[in-house]
């Protein structure tokens, strides 16, 4: 039986992993400025903990 994931999903799921850490820096200078982004934060945490919860489930070795 084929892997249903990818070494291009693994990459996929890397880059976005790397991108939502560049996010946090925008959404923290956000907050610095007054701005409202509770809810934008807090979307952006649950889809981390979700492509975390998949690299783990199907790459626990982190390599595909």
């Amino acid at each position: 039986m084929a892997a249903p994931l990818t070494k291009e999903n693994l990459d996929e799921i890397n880059e976005a992993l790397k991108a939502s850490k560049d996010v946090k820096a925008v959404i923290a200078r956000a907050k610095t400025a007054g701005i409202e982004v509770e809810e934008i934060e807090k979307t952006l945490l649950d889809n981390e903990k979700r492509l975390q919860a998949i690299k783990s489930a199907f790459f626990p070795s982190g390599r595909a």
